[in-house]
Formats: structure tokens, C-alpha cells, sequence
């Protein structure tokens, strides 16, 4: 009859109590020594496992630190950007103030009857859109060519100053044939109004 192979419990235990009563060695200290002879393996693996990882903290302080100080510097030059485009045309800001003779001009000419005074004030407002440009460093013989140099990340309203701008040169070009309604004069004062608010211009 054939016999039959079954996993021994009893005899995988007694093969341990074996190991850990030293009967594979030749003498009963052979644990001690073999435990002894673990730890020598162990303690310098765990010494350079400790400078590998030790290393690798390091390195990770290190590169987190240089990434906060890349994004602090980004942000504060962001900042920088913002704060310069606003300072270079803060010290014009009084001359178009509600309150300024300037744009109390332009609201007259806006509140008129006349089609006349409507293309009048669109023409005013971008004639303040060429100084404000100027004075905020943007160089060209135009005003389309200033708008051309502008950032779009740095003038948010650059959009509303160009379809303020294309109408005012219809008018230009077309002068008393440009015909334009009141509520239309009105809307595109406003877009140029955007503007100037946007830099602190008025």
C-alpha cells in the first residue's frame, strides 16, 4: 500500500527546540553565539541603513526648503509686478478723479444731446488711455502699439481697452459719418472707465 505524506505539527516543532536549544551546535553556548554572530551582521547594516535614510531627510529638508522659497519668491514678485504697474501711474491718479475738471468734462460731453459731444468724450478718454500707457512705461507711436507691448497677465482689462480703442479710431477715421448711439457712447466711456480704475488711474 502506498503511504501517505501529512505535514508533521510535532516534528517542525521539535526541529525549532531543537535550533534553540543548541542541538545543531556543538556546544550549549552555539544560541548565544549564533545570536552574537546576527547582531555583528545586523549592526553595520543598520548603520548604513540609518545614514541612507538619514541622507535621504536631509536631501528632502533641503529641497523643501529651496521649493518654499522658489514659490515665496514667485509670489512676491508677482506682487512686485502688480505694485509697480500701479505705482507708475498713482502720481497722475488726481488728474481724473471724478471730482477732476477732466472727467467732469467727459461726463458732460457724455450727458449731451449731441452725437457730437458723445464722440468728443470717447476721444478724450483715449487720449488719457495714451498717457496712462506712457506713464507706465509702455513706448510706441500709437496707442495700438502700446497695447500691442502689454502683457495680457499684467493688464486684466487689456480686452475692454482695445474695444474702446477700435471705436475711437472709427471715429477718428470716419469723424461726423460715425453714426453712434448714446447708450452705445455711454458703454464704451465705461469700458475705458474699467481701465483707468484697474490701475488706480481715476
Amino acid at each position: 500500500m502506498q503511504s501517505t505524506n501529512f505535514f508533521n505539527l510535532a516534528y517542525v516543532f521539535q526541529k525549532i527546540y531543537d535550533l534553540l536549544t543548541g542541538q545543531y551546535f556543538p556546544s550549549g553556548d552555539s544560541f548565544l553565539a549564533l545570536m552574537a554572530a546576527i547582531l555583528s551582521f545586523i549592526k553595520p547594516l543598520s548603520i548604513l541603513l540609518s545614514l541612507f535614510f538619514l541622507t535621504g531627510i536631509i536631501y528632502a529638508i533641503i529641497r523643501t526648503r529651496a521649493i518654499m522659497l522658489e514659490v515665496t519668491e514667485k509670489v512676491r514678485g508677482y506682487s512686485g509686478v502688480e505694485s509697480h504697474a500701479v505705482g507708475r501711474v498713482s502720481g497722475a491718479a488726481e488728474a481724473l478723479k471724478p471730482s477732476s475738471a477732466r472727467w467732469q468734462k467727459i461726463t458732460q460731453h457724455i450727458d449731451s444731446a449731441n452725437p457730437s459731444d458723445w464722440r468728443l468724450s470717447i476721444l478724450e478718454c483715449d487720449i488719457i488711455l495714451d498717457e496712462m500707457l506712457t506713464k507706465m512705461s509702455y513706448h510706441g507711436e500709437t496707442v495700438s502699439d502700446k497695447l500691442k507691448a502689454v502683457e495680457k497677465s499684467d493688464f486684466l482689462t487689456i480686452d475692454k481697452a482695445w474695444e474702446a480703442h477700435r471705436v475711437r479710431n472709427a471715429i477718428a477715421h470716419e469723424g461726423s459719418n460715425f453714426q453712434i448711439t448714446d447708450r452705445e457712447a455711454r458703454r464704451v466711456v465705461g469700458l475705458y472707465e474699467e481701465v483707468f480704475k484697474e490701475f488706480h488711474y481715476m
